[in-house]
């Protein structure tokens, strides 16, 4: 929840991603029961807080281009375009399919919410088990954050996929859409649980939340 608790380095480590000065100190980090190995985190996609792509292309091409590098050699072309399409319909990018992803350079292009599906998408092409989202929120406008929160909800519960994510201010809409909740300080869990057992638990310890307050601004 706050800036510098450790959100991000929790996610790099969970994902195993190798960046310089995180590694794992003490304890152990498990799949299913299982340690985590290169092999079971090729299960996990990652999605980064910054949506970087070639700002010259379309959100198909993108895709496109993913499914080529991603899927198996030996998938016929037919195949992976099936892939494409199915992901394109899943996060709502059909209409903005063939519009240049763009930057600051390119005038127009996508907007920063579609960016943001086109990020997911590129990490839905290998049907990962888990994603694994660094603030996917952050720069969106509330009615954008909440249909992009809706739809990784609806996905994960379609597909039986674990959807995990850091997240900053969000709305009292976003807030109530998570399952479990981890509240992070200066790099310790100050509470993980159910959603709906957070409010309960810190009206115990004696830190009741306002009346009419949005809870994620209360935590």
């Amino acid at each position: 929840v706050f800036i510098g608790a450790g959100k991000s380095t929790l996610l790099n480590l969970l994902a195993g991603r190798e960046i310089k000065g995180i590694y794992l100190n003490t304890g152990l980090i498990q799949i299913n029961g299982k340690k985590a190995s290169k092999l079971l985190r090729r299960k996990i996609g990652y999605v980064m807080q910054e949506d970087i792509f070639f700002s010259h292309i379309t959100v198909r091409q993108c895709l496109e281009f993913v499914g080529k590098i991603r899927l198996p050699e030996n998938m016929k072309g037919s195949e992976k375009k099936a892939v494409v399409d199915q992901v394109i319909n899943e996060l709502g990018l059909d209409k903005c399919q063939n519009t240049i992803l763009g930057s600051d350079i390119f005038e127009g292009g996508c907007s920063g919410g579609e960016k943001k599906r086109c990020s997911i998408g590129v990490e839905l092409i290998s049907n990962p088990a888990c994603i694994i989202m660094d603030e996917p929120t952050t720069g969106l406008d509330s009615a954008t954050a909440f249909n992009l929160i809706h739809t990784l909800k609806v996905l994960g519960k379609k597909e039986n996929r674990s959807i995990c994510m850091t997240i900053h201010q969000p709305s009292s809409q976003v807030f109530f859409m998570f399952d479990k909740l981890m509240l992070m300080c200066d790099g310790r869990v100050a509470f993980y649980g159910k959603n709906s057992d957070v409010l309960p638990f810190f009206d115990s310890i004696g830190m009741p939340c306002y009346l009419n307050w949005n809870p994620a601004d209360f935590l």
